[in-house]
């Protein structure tokens, strides 16, 4: 029966609550977790019955002596609270057992970033005499020009860029709408790799043709694409920024989110609104976005004290 009420929760996190996918897929792997650890402990399979408070503690303290940090515990806490407080209020259960069950306090990681100087390296890198070294040079731009998240690249179709007014619009978390400026960088590379993939003329860029005119039916494809006419995978793209940014900082976490944490502290160190960020990132909460704040003092701190004869 909990099996059966795990589906039915994922199925409502998708259509009522409109969570991402990676939000699900995150969920599932926390609630999965624990319930294979009641199996462990039971040797049989759990049901409501056997889950209670002690049970839930019992996993946290399995998950603090395996090194797991305060983070990750923290939102293994919030994904039960979740599934348990949904199967509550349908019925399912009698009570909530991760009721009085807190998640340890854990202090906020500060954002890692790369220099301005890095991302010039990188973007040098992808060779251009290739169809792959487009896409990948489309990638990156896209990635530190506009600084959307991986889902919203990999969804991305041609149809949402509008190369006239440089823009692109883009389906965030909750399915929020967004429009971003394709800056010139992004769009130049776009448009090799477009040109490339479809014969696209480069006299169409200057002209009042619409895309859906030169592309027909291929304006609905991904405009970053994979096997045939599907998107790019989610793999394929973190692989592309391991592999060109590794080889131009010494980063702690190499991932498509680093380009996004350096697009907006670049913005911000060259003096950006913290609120026009905050709309350009898809932040729901101001409070998110001023994580960067801190990045900008602490570099801030660091110049002063390097720099001042009396620091």
């Amino acid at each position: 029966m909990i099996l059966q009420a795990l589906k039915d929760y994922f199925i409502y996190l998708g259509i009522e609550r409109r969570a991402s996918e990676a939000t699900i897929r995150a969920y599932e792997g926390d609630i999965t977790q624990f319930l294979d650890f009641l199996r462990d402990e039971l040797s049989h399979e759990a049901g409501f019955s056997d889950v209670d408070g002690l049970a839930v503690r019992s996993f946290l303290g399995r998950l603090s002596r395996r090194g797991y940090s305060k983070r990750s515990i923290a939102r293994k806490v919030a994904s039960l609270k979740s599934f348990f407080g949904y199967c509550v209020k349908r019925d399912l259960c009698a009570h909530d057992p991760t009721t009085g069950v807190s998640a340890p306090k854990a202090g906020r990681d500060l954002p890692v970033f790369a220099s301005v100087a890095a991302m010039e390296r990188m973007m040098n890198l992808p060779a251009l005499d290739s169809r792959k070294g487009l896409r990948d040079r489309a990638v990156l731009e896209l990635l530190y020009g506009t600084g959307m998240r991986l889902s919203e690249l990999v969804e991305c179709t041609i149809a949402q860029c509008n190369f006239m007014h440089g823009t692109v619009t883009v389906l965030g978390k909750r399915n929020k709408q967004r429009l971003l400026p394709l800056g010139g960088k992004a769009a130049e590379y776009l448009k090799l790799y477009l040109q490339n993939r479809f014969g696209v003329p480069e006299s169409f860029w200057s002209s009042r043709e619409g895309l859906h005119e030169f592309f027909g039916e291929s304006v609905g494809e991904p405009l970053i694409a994979g096997r045939g006419k599907d998107p790019v995978s989610r793999r394929t793209v973190q692989r592309i920024v391991l592999k060109y940014l590794e080889h131009t900082a010494a980063l702690t976490r190499m991932s498509p989110h680093v380009l996004r944490h350096t697009f907006a502290t670049h913005l911000l160190d060259a003096g950006a609104d913290l609120r026009a960020v905050q709309e350009l990132l898809g932040h729901a909460s101001l409070s998110t976005t001023q994580i960067y704040t801190h990045v900008t003092t602490e570099r801030l701190r660091e110049v002063y004290e390097k720099a001042h004869p009396r620091a």
